[in-house]
């Protein structure tokens, strides 16, 4: 069986394993870590490969590597290869099962992170590793295999390659330190606008421009005092009572008291519904995974 597989030379898991991490850090040099010797290995194997297939798995694009459709097919057979014998291996020596899952900050501080605290106190046999990650780099990853689970945006399933299930609608509001807003203004979204310090998303995000333009379309232009790379630090801010936030409604029960929730009629704009995502592939080389995943829906929040 295979014996035409075997029958030449040039063939090996180390210089699969070799090509997977050229593909996945996007160069040999980045992949070696600088490392002259293994760079020159690496050269060598994966040259070894094309010659043995017959075909070009790789390609220059500037100073980063690209793979050829040819290299990416070969890839996702080796990675799906690989996941199975570690389902394999873990499962012969009972130890835990690791899992990878994408999702933006927020997503990790006010979704995930209960239930992997439930799952910690339950003792589930899963290791996790979680990757901070923007929706459309969650989507990429989910195609590829390079991460088991995602949480993004249900507009980004743009393809009938993954499933997924609905978490739930994400819609915005304003949260106002009490302290900050004068009397008779506490339902006022435009004052506190124009006149309260806010903290929200940074304005190199699509959340920020869809603010940004909806603020417009509602007559005047929103002007942002401070902004953060990721929700949970916007959220962060209000306990020092020096700002009001934008924020995912998500975020409530780990806000602090005495704030002021106010929700403007234009922020029906940014309102989205997010999905827990993954690649069917996965149930076929890590059969495990759907008890995981199953969990993950009885256990986010509706």
């Amino acid at each position: 069986m295979f014996e035409n597989l075997f029958a030449e030379r040039g063939f090996s898991i180390d210089r699969m394993k070799a090509l997977i991490d050229v593909a996945q850090a996007g160069s040999i040099s980045k992949a070696v870590r600088g490392d002259p010797v293994r760079q020159s290995q690496y050269s060598r194997q994966i040259k070894e490969l094309e010659e043995f297939f017959g075909i070009q798995l790789t390609r220059k694009k500037g100073k980063v590597l690209t793979l050829t459709t040819a290299g990416e097919e070969l890839v996702k057979i080796a990675s799906e290869y690989f996941s199975t014998l570690e389902e394999f291996k873990t499962a012969c020596k009972n130890i835990p099962r690791r899992f990878t899952i994408g999702a933006g900050d927020s997503i990790h501080h006010w979704i995930i992170s209960p239930i992997l605290a439930k799952i910690g106190l339950e003792k589930k046999p899963w290791l996790f590793a979680l990757k901070n990650l923007r929706n459309n780099d969650v989507a990429e990853m989910l195609h590829t295999m390079d991460i088991d689970f995602g949480i993004l945006r249900k507009n980004l399933i743009t393809a009938d390659i993954l499933k997924y299930k609905t978490i739930q609608r994400v819609r915005y509001a304003l949260y106002v330190p009490k302290v900050m807003i004068s009397k008779g203004k506490e339902k006022d979204y435009q004052w506190c606008l124009k006149n309260i310090p806010c903290a929200t998303l940074a304005f190199d995000s699509s959340f920020s421009n869809m603010l940004k333009n909806a603020c417009i379309d509602d007559g005047y232009e929103l002007k942002i005092s401070l902004e953060t790379q990721s929700f949970p630090f916007a959220s962060e801010m209000l306990k020092s009572k020096s700002y009001m936030a934008i924020l995912p409604e998500m975020s409530e029960k780990f806000l602090p008291s005495g704030l002021v929730k106010i929700q403007p009629p234009f922020f029906k704009v940014l309102e989205r519904d997010i999905v827990l995502a993954w690649n069917p592939r996965l149930l076929a080389v890590r059969p495990s995974a759907k008890e995981v995943i199953d969990y993950f829906i009885k256990n986010l929040p509706a």
